[in-house]
This record gives C-alpha cells, sequence and structure tokens, in this order.
C-alpha cells in the first residue's frame, strides 16, 4: 500500500535546531557516524579483535618452544697458610645455552588449539550481531527523532488552534453568545496544550541526545520520511519461512551455539590432564670458567655440552585439581547448552511475534489513515455546528482533540511499522546495512514531507 499524500494548514513548521547545520542528515549519514564513533561497536570491534588472538596462542602449544640463556659471574679465593693471605685465585666464569623442546603428544594442547578455533568461530558471529545491533540502534535513534519532530509539530498545532478557539471564545462571550463556562473551558483545553507542546519540544532534544550517544556528535536537521513510502506486509507471508530462517541465520542462535562448541572443547581439554605427555628436547651448552693447573689436570676451563633428551610425563595426582577443573567445565558446558536452548525458544517466539506485528502495523496504518481523515471531517461538521449553534465549545476541542490523536497515531504507527520490521529482520538473521539503504530511499531532504491532511481539505481527499 503507498500512502497517499496530503497538504496540511493547521500545521507549523518542523523545528529546527539551534545546531543545525546547511545539509540535513540523512539514515545513511547517521550510520557511518555510528561506525565511526559509537563506543559499544568500538568495544565490540576490539573485543573481536582480541579474540582472534586465540587462535595463534592455541597453535602456540603445538609448536616448538626455543629458549637461549646466558650467565656470567666473578670469583676470587685466598689461600691461607697459618691465617697468613697466599696465593690467590678466581676469575670470570661465564657462559651460555639454547634448548629447543618439541611437544610430541600433549592433548591438552591440541584441545586447547581446537578450542581456540571455535573462540575464533563465536567472535565472527558475535561481531556480526554487534553489527546487527547498530544498524537497529541508528534506525531507531533516528525515526524516534523523527517521531519526536513530529509530536512537536502536532502539539504547536493543536496549540495554535486551541488559542484560536480560546480567543473566539472571549469574543462570543463578550458580546454575550455563549456562557462563561464555555471561555473557561477553552482555556483549559489550551493551557493543556501549550504544556504538551513543552513536553515534545524536551521531547526533541532527549531524541536527538539519543543520536549524540552512538555518533559522538549533535545531528543537524534531518530528513524526513517521505510521504510516499509504502508500508508493504513481510515477504514471504507465511510466519512458518520465517521462523525456520530465523532458527537457521539468527546470530544470536549462533553466537550460542559456538559458544556451546568452546565449552565442549574446553571439557575436553580438563580431562586430558590426566593423559600423560611426551617431549622432546634439545639443549647445547658453552660454559668458560678460570683456567686449572695441578698436577694432574691441565685446563683451559672452557667446555661445550650437547644433549638430546626424549620425556615422558604422568601424572599421577595434583591434589584433586584436575578432576575438580573437569567436573568445572562439564556444568558449564550443561550451562551452555540450555543458555544455547533458550536462545533458541526466544527467538523462535519473538520471530512469531515481529511477524504478527509487523502485519498489524500494515494494516493499523491504514486504519489510522482512514480515522484521520474521519476525525477531520469529523472537525468540519462540528465547527459547521458551533456556527449555527447545534454544536457547543466543548464539541469542538473533543473533536479537535481526536483529530490531532488520530494524526499522531498514524505518524506513529509508519514509524512503528519501520522498526518492526527491522526487528523482524533482525531475528531472522537477515539485517544488514542493505536495508537502511533501501529506507534511505524515502528520506527526503526537501520540505515537502507534509503527512497530515488539512481540517479544511480533507473531503479532497
Amino acid at each position: 500500500m503507498a500512502l497517499k499524500p496530503f497538504s496540511t494548514t493547521l500545521l507549523v513548521s518542523l523545528l529546527v535546531s539551534p545546531l543545525a547545520i546547511a545539509e540535513k542528515a540523512d539514515l545513511l549519514s547517521i550510520y557511518k557516524l555510528a561506525l565511526e564513533n559509537d563506543a559499544q561497536f568500538a568495544s565490540a570491534r576490539e573485543q573481536f579483535n582480541a579474540s582472534q588472538e586465540a587462535d595463534d596462542q592455541g597453535l602456540a602449544g603445538l609448536l616448538p618452544q626455543i629458549n637461549l640463556s646466558a650467565s656470567t659471574s666473578n670469583s676470587k679465593s685466598v689461600q691461607l697458610q697459618n691465617g697468613i693471605s697466599g696465593r690467590t685465585g678466581g676469575g670470570n666464569t661465564h657462559g651460555w645455552g639454547a634448548t629447543l623442546q618439541q611437544p610430541i603428544f600433549q592433548l591438552s594442547s591440541w584441545f586447547n588449539y581446537t578450542k581456540s578455533k571455535k573462540v575464533v568461530s563465536q567472535a565472527e558471529k558475535q561481531l556480526s550481531l554487534e553489527t546487527q545491533s547498530l544498524i537497529l540502534r541508528v534506525a531507531e535513534a533516528y525515526f524516534n527523532a523523527l517521531r519526536a519532530e513530529d509530536s512537536l509539530e502536532t502539539a504547536k498545532a493543536r496549540e495554535t488552534a486551541f488559542k484560536r478557539q480560546y480567543e473566539q471564545a472571549q469574543q462570543r462571550f463578550e458580546v454575550g453568545l455563549i456562557a462563561k463556562t464555555d471561555v473557561l473551558e477553552a482555556k483549559a483545553v489550551y493551557d493543556n496544550a501549550r504544556v504538551t507542546r513543552i513536553t515534545a519540544e524536551n521531547d526533541v532534544e532527549v531524541s536527538y541526545e539519543a543520536i549524540r550517544t552512538i555518533t559522538n556528535q549533535l545531528p543537524g536537521d534531518l530528513g524526513k520520511l517521505d510521504k510516499n513510502m509504502p508500508v508493504k506486509a513481510p515477504t514471504p507471508a507465511k510466519i512458518e519461512s520465517w521462523v525456520k530462517t530465523a532458527l537457521k541465520s539468527n546470530l544470536a542462535v549462533q553466537v550460542a551455539n559456538e559458544a556451546a562448541k568452546v565449552a565442549e572443547e574446553e571439557v575436553k581439554r580438563q580431562k586430558a590432564g590426566h593423559a600423560p605427555t611426551v617431549n622432546a628436547k634439545a639443549e647445547y651448552g658453552h660454559l668458560a670458567q678460570p683456567s686449572t693447573r695441578s698436577a694432574f689436570t691441565d685446563s683451559n676451563g672452557k667446555t661445550n655440552t650437547t644433549t638430546y633428551s626424549l620425556n615422558f610425563n604422568f601424572p599421577i595426582y595434583s591434589g584433586g585439581l584436575t578432576s575438580s577443573q573437569s567436573r568445572e567445565a562439564s556444568s558449564l558446558l550443561a550451562k551452555a547448552m540450555h543458555d544455547k536452548d533458550f536462545q533458541v525458544r526466544t527467538t523462535y517466539q519473538q520471530t512469531r511475534n515481529f511477524f504478527n506485528t509487523v502485519n498489524s502495523d500494515v494494516q493499523r496504518v491504514d486504519a489510522r489513515w482512514q480515522s484521520t481523515i474521519s476525525s477531520a471531517s469529523a472537525l468540519e461538521a462540528t465547527e459547521s455546528g458551533y456556527e449555527v449553534g447545534t454544536r457547543n465549545i466543548i464539541d469542538v476541542l473533543e473533536a479537535q482533540s481526536n483529530l490531532y490523536n488520530s494524526q499522531q497515531d498514524y505518524l506513529n504507527a509508519r514509524y512503528d511499522f519501520i522498526i518492526n520490521t527491522l526487528k523482524l529482520k533482525q531475528q531472522a538473521g537477515t539485517l544488514s546495512p542493505d536495508d537502511l539503504t533501501e529506507l534511505n530511499k524515502w528520506i527526503s531532504k526537501s520540505d515537502d514531507t507534509e503527512l497530515l491532511p488539512a481540517i479544511k481539505d480533507s473531503e479532497k481527499l
């Protein structure tokens, strides 16, 4: 259903922010700023970068370990003869050594490596989920700001109309056409409209601050939603198709699934603590000591040593630590499986809920449109009756309130449709920047974006 355009005479201009810039911001420009400046997404990106290191760390436990060491020391000895110092000796002792160790059989290191692969895969899914979250947060902040601006626009129009009614009531009272109570009633409604307008102005500022939180700067004037934007039911039209796609592609489910795989590998790693280990080692050392001379030896003090060894270690008892860590890992695996099951159930529920909600939104937008037209016609008839004396001021004020409420409900229904459609796609795992690109086609930077009917022109719709 393509929404029909119509003009308005009772709505004032959009609120212009004092910090507005010449070029109006659109949805994609806000998203680009969010990609660069959103602290939550930046945190997720750094977490992803950190998780990528798990792969190299896991592989390191299977690769050779090479160590180089060196030392030097000086010594001095004094030989005493009958308490009197005699010959002195000593000198510098120095040396260096290199060790290469290659794990031959270490189950815990192997399972740590396979676990690292699952950690990396989970991190990739988590970053994709955070990207979808950013898309949705940007859209919600943007359209909530437009919602707040429309509410302010309606509130100002309401205040203007009720002020006019109050002034007309005063004039009629002064010439004796109406009672004082009608004037007081009109004033009460006008005062209430002023309060609504003040609240709406604050809501606009609050909504702009929400955008600033994501982009780290206040936006300029925002592009408005085009009056011809279509409101269509989800495709495919069958709810089970959406559920099937969601259970397969929902990123939260995938993250939970990867978390369960990580926990499973951790169980294997902890249980491998009971297994024996085999390491091959090669060592080379060089040691230089002060020269020694005696009746039996004549040495220059230099020694080179090369050693090859194969080391076998079988842990028998570690105070119960390995068994305790294995039980802990098993419990965490069970938790991860329950978390996965919960996420699957939640996704199933949310997908069905949003599918039904979006379909309801489509009908609601159409119904709100018709209600707005009917309210405009009803107001016109009530005003005509008031002119000839068959309706009173209370009837007119009530009819005007009904029109403005209908207008606001209609605009809110459009924004609800957009947000709920994006949430449905997020549940299905298909939400992407392309959805913002498509929506951005309906963001107009011109001022010709009136969405509400003029009271006097309702019969032309």
